[in-house]
Protein backbone atom coordinates (compact mmCIF):
# COMPACT_ATOMS: atom_id res chain seq x y z
CA UNK A 1 0.00 0.00 0.00
CA UNK A 2 2.82 2.36 0.86
CA UNK A 3 4.43 1.64 -2.48
CA UNK A 4 1.17 2.33 -4.30
CA UNK A 5 0.68 5.56 -2.39
CA UNK A 6 4.20 6.65 -3.29
CA UNK A 7 3.61 5.96 -6.97
CA UNK A 8 0.35 7.92 -6.92
CA UNK A 9 2.01 10.82 -5.14
CA UNK A 10 4.87 10.88 -7.65
CA UNK A 11 2.42 10.76 -10.56
CA UNK A 12 0.42 13.62 -9.09
CA UNK A 13 3.58 15.71 -8.70
CA UNK A 14 4.68 15.04 -12.27
CA UNK A 15 1.20 15.88 -13.56
CA UNK A 16 1.23 19.13 -11.61
CA UNK A 17 4.63 20.09 -12.98
CA UNK A 18 3.59 19.26 -16.52
CA UNK A 19 0.29 21.07 -16.26
CA UNK A 20 1.89 24.23 -14.89
CA UNK A 21 4.05 24.69 -18.00
CA UNK A 22 1.40 26.04 -20.38
CA UNK A 23 -2.37 25.96 -20.88
CA UNK A 24 -3.84 23.03 -22.78
CA UNK A 25 -6.15 24.00 -25.63
CA UNK A 26 -9.25 22.10 -26.69
CA UNK A 27 -7.71 21.32 -30.05
CA UNK A 28 -4.84 19.57 -28.27
CA UNK A 29 -7.18 17.42 -26.15
CA UNK A 30 -9.00 15.93 -29.10
CA UNK A 31 -6.40 14.76 -31.59
CA UNK A 32 -6.89 15.72 -35.23
CA UNK A 33 -8.11 12.94 -37.54
CA UNK A 34 -5.28 11.24 -39.42
CA UNK A 35 -5.82 10.62 -43.13
CA UNK A 36 -3.64 8.84 -45.70
CA UNK A 37 -3.64 10.46 -49.15
CA UNK A 38 -2.59 8.12 -51.96
CA UNK A 39 -2.40 9.49 -55.53
CA UNK A 40 -1.52 7.66 -58.73
CA UNK A 41 0.48 10.42 -60.42
CA UNK A 42 1.15 14.14 -60.29
CA UNK A 43 0.23 14.48 -63.99
CA UNK A 44 1.78 17.90 -64.37
CA UNK A 45 0.23 18.53 -67.78
CA UNK A 46 -3.26 18.35 -66.26
CA UNK A 47 -2.45 20.46 -63.18
CA UNK A 48 -2.10 17.51 -60.81
CA UNK A 49 0.45 19.18 -58.47
CA UNK A 50 -1.88 22.15 -58.00
CA UNK A 51 -4.79 19.82 -57.14
CA UNK A 52 -2.70 17.85 -54.62
CA UNK A 53 -1.48 21.09 -53.05
CA UNK A 54 -5.01 22.50 -52.81
CA UNK A 55 -6.31 19.26 -51.28
CA UNK A 56 -3.59 19.07 -48.60
CA UNK A 57 -4.10 22.74 -47.70
CA UNK A 58 -7.85 22.18 -47.40
CA UNK A 59 -7.30 19.15 -45.16
CA UNK A 60 -5.01 21.25 -42.96
CA UNK A 61 -7.70 23.95 -42.69
CA UNK A 62 -10.07 21.23 -41.44
CA UNK A 63 -7.50 20.35 -38.76
CA UNK A 64 -6.83 16.96 -40.38
CA UNK A 65 -3.35 15.46 -40.16
CA UNK A 66 -2.42 14.13 -43.59
CA UNK A 67 0.24 11.71 -44.82
CA UNK A 68 0.68 11.65 -48.58
CA UNK A 69 2.43 9.20 -50.88
CA UNK A 70 2.27 7.90 -54.43
CA UNK A 71 0.49 4.68 -55.28
CA UNK A 72 3.68 3.02 -56.53
CA UNK A 73 5.60 3.85 -53.33
CA UNK A 74 2.92 2.39 -51.05
CA UNK A 75 4.08 -0.52 -48.89
CA UNK A 76 1.92 -3.27 -47.50
CA UNK A 77 0.69 -2.71 -43.96
CA UNK A 78 0.85 1.10 -44.08
CA UNK A 79 -2.93 1.60 -44.05
CA UNK A 80 -4.28 0.40 -40.73
CA UNK A 81 -6.99 1.72 -38.41
CA UNK A 82 -4.37 2.13 -35.66
CA UNK A 83 -2.51 4.70 -37.75
CA UNK A 84 -5.28 6.32 -39.82
CA UNK A 85 -8.96 7.11 -39.47
CA UNK A 86 -9.44 7.63 -43.18
CA UNK A 87 -7.92 7.21 -46.63
CA UNK A 88 -8.23 9.23 -49.83
CA UNK A 89 -7.54 7.62 -53.20
CA UNK A 90 -6.85 10.37 -55.75
CA UNK A 91 -6.68 9.55 -59.46
CA UNK A 92 -5.00 12.32 -61.47
CA UNK A 93 -4.13 10.26 -64.57
CA UNK A 94 -6.88 7.71 -65.23
CA UNK A 95 -5.33 6.63 -68.55
CA UNK A 96 -2.21 5.36 -66.80
CA UNK A 97 -4.09 2.56 -65.00
CA UNK A 98 -1.42 2.45 -62.28
CA UNK A 99 -2.14 -0.26 -59.72
CA UNK A 100 -0.64 -1.60 -56.52
CA UNK A 101 -1.94 -4.93 -55.28
CA UNK A 102 -0.73 -4.30 -51.71
CA UNK A 103 -2.66 -1.04 -51.54
CA UNK A 104 -5.80 -2.62 -52.98
CA UNK A 105 -5.73 -5.40 -50.36
CA UNK A 106 -5.10 -3.00 -47.47
CA UNK A 107 -7.80 -0.59 -48.66
CA UNK A 108 -10.37 -3.36 -48.98
CA UNK A 109 -9.54 -4.57 -45.46
CA UNK A 110 -9.56 -1.04 -44.04
CA UNK A 111 -12.62 -0.30 -41.89
CA UNK A 112 -12.14 3.47 -41.62
CA UNK A 113 -13.56 6.13 -43.92
CA UNK A 114 -12.67 5.94 -47.61
CA UNK A 115 -12.94 8.72 -50.19
CA UNK A 116 -12.30 8.22 -53.90
CA UNK A 117 -11.50 11.29 -56.03
CA UNK A 118 -11.41 11.00 -59.81
CA UNK A 119 -12.05 8.13 -62.19
CA UNK A 120 -11.26 4.39 -62.10
CA UNK A 121 -13.70 3.73 -59.28
CA UNK A 122 -13.18 0.13 -58.14
CA UNK A 123 -16.01 -2.40 -58.07
CA UNK A 124 -16.08 -2.70 -54.27
CA UNK A 125 -16.22 1.09 -54.00
CA UNK A 126 -19.20 1.22 -56.37
CA UNK A 127 -21.00 -1.44 -54.35
CA UNK A 128 -20.31 0.45 -51.11
CA UNK A 129 -21.91 3.55 -52.64
CA UNK A 130 -25.05 1.55 -53.38
CA UNK A 131 -25.72 3.13 -56.78
CA UNK A 132 -25.28 2.08 -60.37
CA UNK A 133 -22.59 4.21 -61.98
CA UNK A 134 -22.87 5.42 -65.58
CA UNK A 135 -19.98 6.18 -67.92
CA UNK A 136 -20.43 9.62 -69.48
CA UNK A 137 -18.25 11.33 -72.07
CA UNK A 138 -18.27 14.37 -74.37
CA UNK A 139 -20.73 16.31 -72.25
CA UNK A 140 -20.90 19.69 -70.59
CA UNK A 141 -22.44 20.14 -67.17
CA UNK A 142 -23.67 22.90 -64.96
CA UNK A 143 -22.70 22.39 -61.34
CA UNK A 144 -25.50 23.31 -58.93
CA UNK A 145 -25.56 23.82 -55.18
CA UNK A 146 -29.19 23.44 -54.11
CA UNK A 147 -28.31 24.55 -50.57
CA UNK A 148 -27.19 28.04 -51.59
CA UNK A 149 -28.42 28.41 -55.18
CA UNK A 150 -24.88 28.86 -56.51
CA UNK A 151 -24.16 27.69 -60.06
CA UNK A 152 -21.12 27.27 -62.27
CA UNK A 153 -20.75 26.02 -65.83
CA UNK A 154 -17.93 23.46 -66.03
CA UNK A 155 -15.58 23.14 -69.01
CA UNK A 156 -16.51 20.71 -71.78
CA UNK A 157 -15.68 17.17 -70.75
CA UNK A 158 -13.90 15.10 -73.39
CA UNK A 159 -12.75 12.34 -71.01
CA UNK A 160 -14.81 9.51 -69.59
CA UNK A 161 -16.51 10.25 -66.28
CA UNK A 162 -18.06 7.70 -63.99
CA UNK A 163 -21.12 9.41 -62.51
CA UNK A 164 -23.88 8.30 -60.20
CA UNK A 165 -27.55 9.38 -60.38
CA UNK A 166 -28.57 12.38 -58.31
CA UNK A 167 -30.43 11.66 -55.11
CA UNK A 168 -31.47 13.40 -51.91
CA UNK A 169 -28.60 14.11 -49.57
CA UNK A 170 -26.01 14.56 -52.32
CA UNK A 171 -23.51 17.41 -52.04
CA UNK A 172 -24.02 19.33 -55.27
CA UNK A 173 -25.63 18.26 -58.51
CA UNK A 174 -24.43 17.98 -62.11
CA UNK A 175 -27.07 19.04 -64.65
CA UNK A 176 -26.44 17.98 -68.24
CA UNK A 177 -26.44 20.96 -70.58
CA UNK A 178 -29.22 20.59 -73.12
CA UNK A 179 -30.39 17.33 -71.55
CA UNK A 180 -32.68 16.14 -68.77
CA UNK A 181 -30.17 13.97 -66.88
CA UNK A 182 -28.88 14.87 -63.46
CA UNK A 183 -25.99 13.30 -61.58
CA UNK A 184 -24.57 13.53 -58.09
CA UNK A 185 -21.41 15.57 -57.60
CA UNK A 186 -20.44 14.62 -54.03
CA UNK A 187 -21.79 11.38 -52.62
CA UNK A 188 -21.51 9.96 -49.09
CA UNK A 189 -22.77 6.50 -48.20
CA UNK A 190 -21.79 5.40 -44.72
CA UNK A 191 -17.99 5.06 -44.67
CA UNK A 192 -17.61 5.47 -48.43
CA UNK A 193 -17.56 8.77 -50.34
CA UNK A 194 -16.97 9.78 -53.95
CA UNK A 195 -15.98 12.92 -55.85
CA UNK A 196 -15.71 12.64 -59.67
CA UNK A 197 -13.25 15.55 -59.77
CA UNK A 198 -11.47 17.98 -57.47
CA UNK A 199 -10.47 21.62 -57.65
CA UNK A 200 -9.40 24.06 -54.98
CA UNK A 201 -11.44 26.99 -56.30
CA UNK A 202 -14.83 27.77 -57.74
CA UNK A 203 -18.00 25.93 -56.84
CA UNK A 204 -16.13 22.65 -57.30
CA UNK A 205 -13.76 23.56 -54.47
CA UNK A 206 -16.56 24.89 -52.28
CA UNK A 207 -18.59 21.66 -52.55
CA UNK A 208 -15.52 19.44 -52.27
CA UNK A 209 -14.54 21.15 -49.01
CA UNK A 210 -18.06 20.67 -47.70
CA UNK A 211 -17.86 16.95 -48.42
CA UNK A 212 -14.42 16.66 -46.78
CA UNK A 213 -15.64 18.47 -43.68
CA UNK A 214 -18.83 16.45 -43.36
CA UNK A 215 -17.20 13.11 -44.14
CA UNK A 216 -14.04 13.31 -42.00
CA UNK A 217 -15.02 15.68 -39.17
CA UNK A 218 -18.80 15.39 -39.04
CA UNK A 219 -19.11 19.19 -39.03
CA UNK A 220 -19.92 21.38 -42.02
CA UNK A 221 -20.85 24.73 -40.50
CA UNK A 222 -20.74 27.66 -42.92
CA UNK A 223 -18.33 30.50 -42.15
CA UNK A 224 -17.36 33.66 -44.04
CA UNK A 225 -13.90 34.04 -45.58
CA UNK A 226 -11.11 36.47 -44.68
CA UNK A 227 -10.11 39.02 -47.32
CA UNK A 228 -6.33 38.87 -47.57
CA UNK A 229 -3.88 41.11 -49.43
CA UNK A 230 -0.84 39.26 -50.76
CA UNK A 231 2.41 40.33 -52.38
CA UNK A 232 3.14 43.03 -49.79
CA UNK A 233 6.91 43.58 -49.58
CA UNK A 234 9.28 46.39 -48.55
CA UNK A 235 9.52 47.41 -52.24
CA UNK A 236 5.75 47.69 -52.71
CA UNK A 237 4.22 51.01 -53.67
CA UNK A 238 3.51 52.27 -50.15
CA UNK A 239 1.16 55.15 -51.12
CA UNK A 240 -0.96 52.70 -53.12
CA UNK A 241 -0.93 50.25 -50.20
CA UNK A 242 -2.18 53.00 -47.88
CA UNK A 243 -4.90 53.90 -50.40
CA UNK A 244 -5.93 50.24 -50.59
CA UNK A 245 -6.21 49.71 -46.84
CA UNK A 246 -7.93 53.07 -46.46
CA UNK A 247 -10.49 52.08 -49.09
CA UNK A 248 -11.24 48.81 -47.27
CA UNK A 249 -11.58 50.75 -44.01
CA UNK A 250 -14.06 53.16 -45.61
CA UNK A 251 -16.05 50.20 -46.98
CA UNK A 252 -16.17 48.61 -43.53
CA UNK A 253 -14.34 45.48 -44.76
CA UNK A 254 -11.98 43.74 -42.31
CA UNK A 255 -8.88 42.28 -43.92
CA UNK A 256 -5.54 40.60 -43.39
CA UNK A 257 -2.15 41.25 -45.00
CA UNK A 258 0.47 38.67 -45.88
CA UNK A 259 3.59 40.82 -45.56
CA UNK A 260 7.22 40.00 -46.24
CA UNK A 261 9.52 41.57 -43.65
CA UNK A 262 13.22 42.14 -43.33
CA UNK A 263 15.69 42.96 -40.59
CA UNK A 264 18.35 44.22 -43.03
CA UNK A 265 19.09 47.94 -43.48
CA UNK A 266 16.80 48.78 -40.58
CA UNK A 267 18.50 52.18 -40.24
CA UNK A 268 17.19 53.34 -43.62
CA UNK A 269 14.12 55.60 -43.69
CA UNK A 270 12.54 53.31 -46.33
CA UNK A 271 12.52 50.46 -43.84
CA UNK A 272 10.82 52.64 -41.24
CA UNK A 273 8.30 53.87 -43.82
CA UNK A 274 7.35 50.28 -44.67
CA UNK A 275 6.74 49.31 -41.05
CA UNK A 276 4.84 52.55 -40.53
CA UNK A 277 2.55 51.62 -43.44
CA UNK A 278 1.89 48.21 -41.89
CA UNK A 279 1.10 49.91 -38.58
CA UNK A 280 -1.37 52.13 -40.43
CA UNK A 281 -2.96 49.02 -41.95
CA UNK A 282 -3.55 47.72 -38.42
CA UNK A 283 -5.33 50.98 -37.55
CA UNK A 284 -7.43 50.55 -40.71
CA UNK A 285 -8.75 47.25 -39.36
CA UNK A 286 -6.18 44.82 -40.75
CA UNK A 287 -4.19 42.01 -39.20
CA UNK A 288 -0.68 41.06 -40.25
CA UNK A 289 0.63 37.62 -41.20
CA UNK A 290 4.41 37.19 -41.38
CA UNK A 291 5.19 35.97 -44.91
CA UNK A 292 8.03 33.45 -44.99
CA UNK A 293 11.04 34.25 -47.21
CA UNK A 294 11.66 32.65 -50.59
CA UNK A 295 14.14 29.78 -50.29
CA UNK A 296 15.60 28.49 -53.53
CA UNK A 297 18.00 25.91 -52.12
CA UNK A 298 17.52 24.36 -48.68
CA UNK A 299 20.15 22.52 -46.65
CA UNK A 300 20.85 21.52 -43.06
CA UNK A 301 21.39 25.14 -42.02
CA UNK A 302 18.04 26.31 -43.36
CA UNK A 303 16.16 25.69 -40.11
CA UNK A 304 18.53 27.72 -37.92
CA UNK A 305 18.71 30.47 -40.55
CA UNK A 306 14.91 30.72 -40.61
CA UNK A 307 14.78 30.91 -36.83
CA UNK A 308 17.30 33.78 -36.75
CA UNK A 309 15.49 35.69 -39.49
CA UNK A 310 12.11 35.13 -37.89
CA UNK A 311 13.26 36.34 -34.48
CA UNK A 312 15.08 39.40 -35.86
CA UNK A 313 12.24 40.47 -38.14
CA UNK A 314 9.52 40.07 -35.50
CA UNK A 315 11.65 42.05 -33.02
CA UNK A 316 12.03 44.88 -35.54
CA UNK A 317 8.29 44.81 -36.25
CA UNK A 318 7.28 44.88 -32.58
CA UNK A 319 9.51 47.92 -31.95
CA UNK A 320 7.63 49.68 -34.77
CA UNK A 321 4.22 48.74 -33.26
CA UNK A 322 3.55 46.11 -35.92
CA UNK A 323 2.25 42.89 -34.39
CA UNK A 324 2.03 39.84 -36.69
CA UNK A 325 -0.61 37.36 -35.51
CA UNK A 326 0.28 34.41 -37.75
CA UNK A 327 2.59 32.92 -40.36
CA UNK A 328 1.78 32.65 -44.07
CA UNK A 329 3.66 30.22 -46.31
CA UNK A 330 3.30 28.21 -49.54
CA UNK A 331 1.61 24.86 -49.17
CA UNK A 332 4.78 22.82 -49.71
CA UNK A 333 6.16 24.14 -46.42
CA UNK A 334 3.90 21.62 -44.69
CA UNK A 335 6.00 18.74 -45.92
CA UNK A 336 9.47 19.82 -44.85
CA UNK A 337 10.62 19.40 -41.26
CA UNK A 338 12.60 22.65 -41.14
CA UNK A 339 9.85 24.66 -42.80
CA UNK A 340 6.95 23.22 -40.81
CA UNK A 341 8.77 24.15 -37.59
CA UNK A 342 8.37 27.80 -38.63
CA UNK A 343 4.64 27.23 -39.16
CA UNK A 344 4.24 25.83 -35.66
CA UNK A 345 5.69 29.00 -34.12
CA UNK A 346 2.24 30.52 -34.57
CA UNK A 347 -1.18 29.31 -33.46
CA UNK A 348 -2.67 30.28 -36.80
CA UNK A 349 -1.27 29.93 -40.31
CA UNK A 350 -2.19 30.98 -43.81
CA UNK A 351 -1.31 28.41 -46.49
CA UNK A 352 -0.88 29.94 -49.95
CA UNK A 353 -0.81 28.09 -53.30
CA UNK A 354 2.60 26.78 -54.29
CA UNK A 355 4.61 29.21 -56.45
CA UNK A 356 5.29 28.35 -60.07
CA UNK A 357 8.17 30.77 -60.68
CA UNK A 358 10.91 28.72 -59.02
CA UNK A 359 11.73 25.14 -58.06
CA UNK A 360 10.36 24.12 -54.69
CA UNK A 361 13.50 23.39 -52.67
CA UNK A 362 13.22 21.08 -49.69
CA UNK A 363 15.92 20.48 -47.12
CA UNK A 364 14.29 17.80 -44.96
CA UNK A 365 11.27 16.36 -46.82
CA UNK A 366 8.58 14.60 -44.82
CA UNK A 367 5.33 12.95 -45.88
CA UNK A 368 3.23 13.95 -42.85
CA UNK A 369 1.95 17.27 -41.56
CA UNK A 370 -0.09 17.91 -38.43
CA UNK A 371 -1.71 21.37 -38.55
CA UNK A 372 -1.74 23.91 -35.73
CA UNK A 373 -4.71 25.35 -33.90
CA UNK A 374 -6.09 27.24 -36.90
CA UNK A 375 -5.12 27.11 -40.56
CA UNK A 376 -6.53 29.20 -43.38
CA UNK A 377 -6.35 27.91 -46.94
CA UNK A 378 -5.93 30.63 -49.58
CA UNK A 379 -8.08 30.86 -52.71
CA UNK A 380 -7.66 33.61 -55.36
CA UNK A 381 -10.82 35.70 -55.10
CA UNK A 382 -11.02 36.48 -58.81
CA UNK A 383 -11.39 32.75 -59.50
CA UNK A 384 -14.76 32.86 -57.74
CA UNK A 385 -16.18 35.32 -60.30
CA UNK A 386 -17.39 32.40 -62.42
CA UNK A 387 -20.04 31.59 -59.83
CA UNK A 388 -23.59 32.82 -60.33
CA UNK A 389 -26.73 32.69 -58.24
CA UNK A 390 -25.10 33.88 -55.02
CA UNK A 391 -23.54 37.08 -53.75
CA UNK A 392 -22.30 35.84 -50.40
CA UNK A 393 -19.74 33.04 -50.41
CA UNK A 394 -19.45 30.84 -47.33
CA UNK A 395 -17.03 27.99 -46.70
CA UNK A 396 -16.90 25.02 -44.37
CA UNK A 397 -13.27 25.52 -43.39
CA UNK A 398 -11.19 28.61 -42.50
CA UNK A 399 -10.65 30.22 -45.90
CA UNK A 400 -8.88 33.34 -47.13
CA UNK A 401 -9.90 34.95 -50.41
CA UNK A 402 -6.75 36.62 -51.70
CA UNK A 403 -6.09 39.65 -53.88
CA UNK A 404 -2.66 40.91 -54.89
CA UNK A 405 -1.87 44.36 -53.57
CA UNK A 406 -2.26 46.89 -56.43
CA UNK A 407 1.01 48.00 -57.99
CA UNK A 408 -0.43 50.75 -60.21
CA UNK A 409 -3.34 53.18 -60.10
CA UNK A 410 -5.04 51.17 -62.86
CA UNK A 411 -4.82 47.99 -60.79
CA UNK A 412 -6.19 49.87 -57.79
CA UNK A 413 -9.28 50.66 -59.86
CA UNK A 414 -9.52 46.97 -60.79
CA UNK A 415 -9.22 46.11 -57.10
CA UNK A 416 -12.12 48.40 -56.28
CA UNK A 417 -14.25 46.93 -59.06
CA UNK A 418 -13.65 43.44 -57.66
CA UNK A 419 -14.85 44.57 -54.23
CA UNK A 420 -17.87 46.30 -55.74
CA UNK A 421 -18.74 43.18 -57.71
CA UNK A 422 -19.57 41.40 -54.42
CA UNK A 423 -21.47 44.07 -52.43
CA UNK A 424 -23.31 41.49 -50.30
CA UNK A 425 -20.24 39.47 -49.34
CA UNK A 426 -19.83 38.90 -45.61
CA UNK A 427 -16.25 38.92 -44.33
CA UNK A 428 -14.67 37.31 -41.32
CA UNK A 429 -13.04 39.76 -38.93
CA UNK A 430 -9.92 38.49 -37.22
CA UNK A 431 -9.73 41.68 -35.19
CA UNK A 432 -13.04 40.84 -33.47
CA UNK A 433 -12.11 37.21 -32.84
CA UNK A 434 -12.17 36.47 -29.12
CA UNK A 435 -9.97 33.36 -29.44
CA UNK A 436 -6.47 34.21 -28.24
CA UNK A 437 -3.82 33.44 -30.86
CA UNK A 438 -0.11 33.60 -30.09
CA UNK A 439 3.00 33.96 -32.24
CA UNK A 440 6.31 32.94 -30.66
CA UNK A 441 9.59 34.47 -31.86
CA UNK A 442 12.63 34.07 -29.64
CA UNK A 443 11.92 35.84 -26.37
CA UNK A 444 8.84 37.58 -27.77
CA UNK A 445 5.26 36.31 -27.45
CA UNK A 446 2.73 38.27 -29.49
CA UNK A 447 -0.86 37.47 -28.47
CA UNK A 448 -3.99 38.88 -30.07
CA UNK A 449 -7.62 38.65 -29.03
CA UNK A 450 -10.63 40.95 -29.53
CA UNK A 451 -8.64 43.95 -30.80
CA UNK A 452 -6.16 43.68 -27.95
CA UNK A 453 -2.46 42.98 -28.52
CA UNK A 454 -0.10 41.72 -25.87
CA UNK A 455 3.66 41.42 -26.15
CA UNK A 456 5.30 39.15 -23.58
CA UNK A 457 2.17 39.30 -21.43
CA UNK A 458 1.97 43.11 -21.36
CA UNK A 459 -0.60 45.25 -23.22
CA UNK A 460 0.87 46.61 -26.44
CA UNK A 461 0.36 50.08 -27.88
CA UNK A 462 -1.31 50.19 -31.29
CA UNK A 463 -0.43 53.32 -33.21
CA UNK A 464 2.01 54.86 -35.64
CA UNK A 465 5.74 55.08 -34.97
CA UNK A 466 7.45 58.41 -35.48
CA UNK A 467 8.27 59.16 -39.09
CA UNK A 468 11.95 58.97 -39.90
CA UNK A 469 13.31 61.65 -42.23
CA UNK A 470 17.01 61.28 -42.68
CA UNK A 471 18.88 63.52 -45.10
CA UNK A 472 21.16 61.58 -47.41
CA UNK A 473 24.76 61.89 -46.30
CA UNK A 474 27.50 62.39 -48.84
CA UNK A 475 30.07 59.68 -48.65
CA UNK A 476 33.44 60.92 -47.42
CA UNK A 477 36.18 60.98 -50.04
CA UNK A 478 39.46 59.38 -49.00
CA UNK A 479 42.49 61.10 -50.52
CA UNK A 480 44.87 58.51 -51.85
CA UNK A 481 47.73 58.46 -54.28
CA UNK A 482 45.57 56.94 -56.95
CA UNK A 483 42.96 59.71 -56.50
CA UNK A 484 45.59 62.44 -56.76
CA UNK A 485 47.13 60.87 -59.87
CA UNK A 486 43.71 60.57 -61.52
CA UNK A 487 42.84 64.19 -60.68
CA UNK A 488 46.13 65.60 -62.11
CA UNK A 489 45.90 63.33 -65.09
CA UNK A 490 42.47 64.70 -65.90
CA UNK A 491 43.69 68.28 -65.52
CA UNK A 492 46.66 67.64 -67.82
CA UNK A 493 44.41 66.07 -70.42
CA UNK A 494 42.07 69.06 -70.29
CA UNK A 495 44.98 71.49 -70.84
CA UNK A 496 46.28 69.41 -73.75
CA UNK A 497 42.87 69.41 -75.43
CA UNK A 498 42.46 73.19 -75.01
CA UNK A 499 45.92 73.88 -76.47
CA UNK A 500 45.24 71.56 -79.38
CA UNK A 501 41.92 73.27 -80.09
CA UNK A 502 43.66 76.68 -80.00
CA UNK A 503 46.32 75.56 -82.51
CA UNK A 504 43.74 73.97 -84.80
CA UNK A 505 41.65 77.14 -84.69
CA UNK A 506 44.71 79.16 -85.71
CA UNK A 507 45.42 76.80 -88.61
CA UNK A 508 41.80 77.07 -89.69
CA UNK A 509 41.88 80.87 -89.76
CA UNK A 510 45.24 80.95 -91.58
CA UNK A 511 44.14 78.40 -94.15
CA UNK A 512 40.93 80.24 -94.86
CA UNK A 513 42.88 83.42 -95.51
CA UNK A 514 45.19 81.66 -98.01
CA UNK A 515 42.18 80.11 -99.76
CA UNK A 516 40.47 83.47 -100.17
CA UNK A 517 43.63 85.13 -101.53
CA UNK A 518 43.68 82.68 -104.41
CA UNK A 519 40.50 84.20 -105.81
CA UNK A 520 41.31 87.89 -105.31
CA UNK A 521 42.06 90.04 -108.40
CA UNK A 522 45.60 91.45 -108.28
CA UNK A 523 45.15 94.01 -111.16
CA UNK A 524 43.41 94.72 -114.50
CA UNK A 525 44.20 92.60 -117.45
CA UNK A 526 45.78 94.46 -120.43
Amino acid sequence: MKGSAGVLLLAAMLFGLWGSGRPVHASEISAAPRVLLVYDSENRQAGGPEQIDALTRTLASLNISVTRQTLLSYRAGTLTTRRFQGVITMVNWPQSRVTNAAYTRDRQAFTGRQLHIGQNLAGDEQRALGSTAQMVTHKQFQLQDPATGAQQVLPFMADHWLLLPAAAGNIGRLDEQGGPRQYAFGLIRGRQAYLPMYSGSGLTGLLSTRLLAQFFTGQAAAQPPVLTLTGVTPVSDLPLLRQTTGYLRDQGIPFAISATMTAENSQLPEHAAYLRTLAQAQLDGGTIFWQVPVIYAADRQTGSMLQRQFTAQISQAVRAMVYPVGVSAPGYWQFDTAFSTALHRADQNLLLPNPTTYTLGRGAPTATYAPGRRTFTAIPWRGENTLTGTGDLTFTSPTALTLSVPATAKRLQSFRRQVQRWPDQTWRSLTDDTTAMTLRAGRHRVTFSARQYQVDGQPATVGLPAAVKAAPQKAATVATGVNRFTRWQGLALLIFILVTLFILTGFLIYGRRIYRNQFRRKGRKP
